[in-house]
């Protein structure tokens, strides 16, 4: 499980920012980019978090998920390593919606996590 693999700091962050990150699963490409440029440093640091998970390939995913994260494997591979300003300029640059993509894929995953955890 993953859970074995985040630190108590880590899955914190995540449940901290869980309702931010649904918020922008959910939204349009507008509303999207102004979430990202008024968010707190912390949200890029739980992104950093999520896109090393996605990285590593040591979350437990369907198929279709899979799928749909795997189109994106390009910009999963560029941001895992950035520090928070960074990251935060390549999300405000992405286009084509994988963002929500691969938000909306590891969702339900964050939630197994967190409450497995606390």
């Amino acid at each position: 499980m993953v859970s074995k693999r985040l630190s108590i700091k880590q899955t914190e962050l995540l449940r901290r920012h869980s309702y931010i990150l649904k918020k922008l699963a959910s939204n349009n490409a507008k509303s999207r980019k102004t979430i990202l440029e008024n968010a707190p440093k912390e949200l890029f640091v739980v992104f950093n978090i999520l896109f090393k998970l996605l990285a590593d390939k040591n979350l437990d995913l369907t198929n279709k998920q899979r799928k749909n994260i795997e189109k994106h494997k390009k910009l999963i591979q560029t941001i895992k390593g950035l520090k928070g300003n960074t990251v935060k300029r390549k999300l405000l640059e992405q286009k084509g919606g994988a963002l929500s993509a691969i938000l909306s894929a590891i969702l339900p995953v964050i939630g197994g996590i967190i409450s497995s955890i606390i």
